[in-house]
């Protein structure tokens, strides 16, 4: 019996890391973004320098420019692959939660595990107690686990 009842310890683990890896995703994306936003302030970043003598050499100037918009699209079409990686694990979760036959649990696993909602939020969104949204999560993920295979 002690390991029956780990080995459905170690599904529901599996399980919900399948489930989590949305948030997992959204992180990733949202750093990828927060660097983005930085190199783009780094490369439209100028300065001015006053010299007396007229300077006509820009080359310089326009090659570390180039060099930074180069990097930035790289960064760019990189950040786009991760934005899609992020909505293809988004579309595969939701087509599982979207399995489970009982609308309750549906919606449960939709705001913890598609919306990020926090137990207190999704207790009030659903106007349950906290206690009951747990006990409600526990049996989602029971009946989960029968649509999991086929997404796993």
């Amino acid at each position: 019996m002690f390991d029956d009842f780990k080995e459905r310890r170690r599904i529901r683990l599996t399980e919900r890391e399948f489930l989590q890896q949305v948030f997992h995703a959204y992180q990733d994306a949202d750093s990828k973004l927060e660097q983005m936003a930085r190199l783009q302030a780094l490369a439209t970043r100028t300065t001015t320098v006053i010299h007396d003598t007229p300077c006509g050499d820009s080359a310089g100037l326009k090659s570390r420019v180039e060099q930074a918009i180069i990097a930035i699209e790289g960064q760019s079409e990189h950040l786009a692959d991760e934005i899609k990686r992020l909505l293809d694990v988004r579309r595969e979760v939701a087509e599982a939660i979207a399995q489970v036959s009982d609308p309750t649990e549906r919606r449960i696993l939709e705001y913890r595990y598609l919306a990020f909602l926090s137990w207190k939020e999704i207790s009030h969104a659903m106007k349950i107690g906290l206690r009951y949204t747990y006990m409600l999560h526990e049996r989602a993920l029971k009946n989960f686990s029968e649509h999991f295979t086929k997404f796993h």
